[in-house]
């Protein structure tokens, strides 16, 4: 099999005989047209000879460079083919022309490949992490599920203790409900299967919606959900799943606070946006990991959230279902301790989406 750079040098030089033939024809046809000029004869064949040496290094001196630029664009695609995507900026075999502008587009392409690849990368351990986590997650309730089962055949258990076993396996089937909903709704959002209905609603119906989904987990902590008072109004917005991505950050804030804390909802409207924040008295998040708790399969690496359960997809959904209505989602530091989610709905949404 010929090599890339053989069939190159094999086309280039099928290029220079072209080239060179053409423009020889055209040198003999020219001094046919000097022959009636009644030039010596000497003079006229040694001027013939020296055009056709002078047109041959013209032409063997452009597929040299022709040939050159040739090998600095394979070697460049060669390296972005075997995994090399850091191309030589510093190359100077292409300085101007179309053949520059290929060389930084060249370079672009190398270093949007080499991101491309690193966020593979990350994603790809972010996934293996998140088997793993699942399948732990998994394992734990099933085995509390088919021990209460085993326990509640036997015959010397007491009826209260059977009680007790019966309670604690409808606890364990409420976390495989969670975590199955919660890995169901990511498919679906992946797959492009939720379909966002934003309309006019009042926001604070959605707010009251998204803190009864987690008013029992608060109160089994003691927690106290607060939401500051603030005048009702009507946005375009999908009440659902706003409701539902608000209820996965206060189960967030649920989850990471101390009992007998308190979290904090406020609502404040600016000129474009309204923003809408939970503040919680929790164990906080590492500044290092702010960019990253939106992303999918993300958990913080502290021993207090690997401690507790989850997918590492709950906030992931939450941005993903602000950002398809025209808002964010972003986590700040709270002022004295814990956490604020801030998240934003634009006041004024696509008409096309308002029923």
């Amino acid at each position: 099999m010929i090599k890339t750079q053989e069939r190159g040098y094999i086309w280039l030089e099928q290029e220079l005989r072209k080239y060179l033939g053409i423009s020889t024809a055209g040198i003999a046809v020219f001094f046919l047209f000097l022959l009636p000029a009644g030039l010596p004869l000497p003079y006229y064949a040694a001027l013939f000879a020296v055009a056709i040496l002078a047109n041959g290094i013209w032409c063997y001196l452009t597929y040299r460079r022709k040939y050159r630029d040739y090998l600095e664009i394979s070697d460049c695609l060669e390296a972005l083919e075997t995994g090399s995507y850091r191309q030589k900026p510093e190359a100077d075999a292409l300085k101007t022309g179309i053949r520059s502008q290929m060389q930084e587009q060249m370079e672009r392409v190398g270093r949007a490949a080499e991101v491309y690849k690193k966020q593979l990368e990350e994603e790809k351990e972010n996934t293996k992490a998140m088997i793993t986590d699942i399948s732990h997650q998994l394992k734990t309730p099933v085995a509390a599920l088919g021990l209460s089962l085993e326990l509640l055949g036997d015959a010397q258990v007491t009826e209260a203790e059977k009680q007790e076993f019966l309670e604690r396996g409808k606890r364990e089937v409420e976390k495989l409900n969670h975590l199955m909903g919660t890995l169901v709704n990511l498919s679906r959002l992946e797959a492009d299967m939720i379909r966002l209905e934003p309309r006019k609603a009042g926001l604070k119906a959605t707010l009251v919606r998204a803190v009864n989904g987690v008013y029992l987990k608060a109160e089994e902590k003691k927690i106290e959900i607060e939401m500051k008072e603030f005048s009702d109004m009507e946005i375009v917005h999908d009440p659902r799943w706003t409701a539902e991505a608000i209820s996965n950050v206060l189960d967030n804030s649920v989850k990471y606070s101390p009992g007998g804390s308190t979290i904090s909802i406020r609502v404040e409207p600016m000129v474009s946006y309204i923003f809408i924040e939970v503040e919680d008295e929790g164990i906080g998040i590492e500044k290092s990991e702010y960019q990253n708790i939106f992303k999918r399969f993300y958990r913080g690496k502290r021993p207090e959230v690997e401690g507790q359960e989850g997918a590492g997809v709950g906030l992931y959904l939450v941005r993903k279902i602000f950002e398809e209505q025209g808002g964010n989602v972003c986590a700040v530091p709270a002022h004295r301790r814990g956490t604020v989610i801030r998240m934003m709905l634009p006041k004024k949404y696509s008409a096309e989406f308002a029923v």
